[in-house]
């Protein structure tokens, strides 16, 4: 399935993460999400590298609806610039990608 998208972000509380991957959830604009952490993040932000504990939301969505995706993560995610970053797999089993797309499409 070509139009899988697998999408992260994350967060400095693990609710934040929760309250988001629901919201998309229930717009159908992700089939599945998975919150993991707390991971060690290490970054450049103003001038000066930080270092803090975040938790990953990975969801799985669609190309189709990546622009709607992404506007609905930036209006209610908590940081100044979240990271949102898109991925397409390789390959996606037949069962896997059939199942996603229908739920996306509900």
């Amino acid at each position: 399935m070509s139009d899988a998208l697998i999408v992260t972000t994350t967060f400095a509380r693990r609710e934040d993460a929760l309250i988001l991957g629901k919201l998309l959830l229930t717009k159908r604009l992700i089939a599945c999400a998975q919150v993991s952490g707390p991971v060690q993040s290490l970054y450049w932000w103003k001038g000066k590298i930080e270092e803090d504990e975040e938790y990953c939301l990975i969801m799985k969505s669609s190309t189709a609806l990546w622009k709607t995706l992404e506007e609905e993560i930036r209006l209610n995610h908590p940081y100044e610039v979240p990271e949102i970053v898109a991925i397409s797999p390789a390959a996606v089993s037949a069962d896997y990608g059939q199942w996603l797309l229908e739920e996306l499409h509900q």
